[in-house]
């Protein structure tokens, strides 16, 4: 869903010079949205995506621009998607919006900054930039917010009034208000999915998942199904009691859970101390609506509750199933 966490992970892991590049404003019509990010590296490297490959030819000649000089660290580059024949800068893709670039170089001072910020993600803990735009091409001011009120980065540049701001924002925008031209940058952990059964066809649900930006979590009372060949890309959860293990989850608005484990008690188990827990993103039952209503000893599903779970594309087989969970879930991920 967002592939900053993996640009991130590249910038942590690696010293190699690279150019970060993020949509900052876009005018109209445009493939991604404001906030999208990508990484140029020195050695032709490319991770993430801005466009459908309309701009990323000439984003990276722009990069190695940078990465050859060594007076300017910074730009802005606007693109006109309008035009749809070749007479502009690209190939006309005709997508009638103008996507404004801000290119910058991945500094010591930046990729250490990059580097805390991952840490608070990790931990699922929100964080905010604040970048002063006047300054382009030079050396771009930038502050970093946590939700719970910390500030790392240059702090002089924040105001109560941008504080307050960024903490109430819930999106990458350009800051109008602002006595100088300012961008806010929102940083979002990966949001958790916690599956419930580790059979095979948890297999390509998880798989799937973690591909699309979930950080995936998985339960099971069976330890030979807990194997890291099936779930590269999970994590397990360590106790087998189920009122403990749901009890140490700590839930967030925007975790989702699936039930899937296959066995009538223990599903009706996990599924009634679930619902003892806040409001989250997603809760799903797989199975028929039937079999849920049982699991809830007659009772009347709740509207949160999903029976059947996914989206209703006539899913067959555990591929399908799977594509059909996560795109329900990225739904709910998207309408709040």
């Amino acid at each position: 869903m967002n592939s900053m966490h993996e640009i991130l992970d590249v910038i942590t892991r690696s010293n190699e010079s690279a150019v970060l590049a993020t949509i900052i404003n876009v005018e109209g019509s445009a493939y991604r949205k404001t906030g999208a990010a990508m990484l140029f590296m020195e050695n032709g490297r490319q991770v993430g995506m801005i466009s459908a490959g309309c701009l990323e030819s000439n984003l990276a000649i722009q990069a190695n621009k940078l990465l050859e000089g060594t007076s300017i660290c910074s730009r802005m580059i606007v693109y006109d998607m309008s035009a749809e024949d070749d007479l502009s800068w690209g190939r006309g893709a005709g997508c009638n919006g103008n996507v404004h670039m801000l290119l910058e170089t991945v500094n010591p001072v930046l990729r250490e900054q990059l580097c805390i910020v991952k840490e608070y993600l990790d931990k699922g803990i929100p964080v905010v930039s604040l970048k002063v735009l006047k300054q382009i091409p030079g050396a771009i001011d930038t502050a970093y917010i946590t939700q719970d009120e910390q500030i790392f980065g240059n702090q002089n540049i924040v105001s109560q009034q941008l504080m307050l701001t960024a903490l109430e924002e819930r999106k990458s925008c350009i800051i109008d208000d602002a006595e100088v031209n300012t961008y806010l940058h929102f940083f979002k952990p990966k949001p958790r999915l916690f599956i419930f059964g580790a059979g095979p066809d948890a297999r390509p649900f998880s798989q799937v998942a973690a591909q699309t930006g979930f950080k995936v979590n998985i339960w099971d009372w069976r330890s030979a199904y807990k194997s890291h060949d099936y779930f590269p890309d999970a994590r397990f959860l360590g106790s087998e009691r189920i009122s403990e293990t749901i009890e140490n989850l700590d839930m967030v608005a925007s975790d989702s859970v699936i039930l899937m484990t296959h066995d009538f008690q223990k599903d009706r188990e996990i599924l009634h101390a679930l619902l003892k827990q806040k409001q989250i993103s997603y809760l799903g039952v797989l199975g028929p609506r039937k079999r849920t209503t049982r699991l809830l000893s007659g009772a009347t599903i709740p509207k949160y509750l999903h029976s059947p779970v996914g989206l209703a594309i006539g899913a067959e087989g555990p591929e399908e199933i799977a594509i059909s969970i996560i795109a329900a879930l990225i739904q709910a991920q998207r309408q709040g």
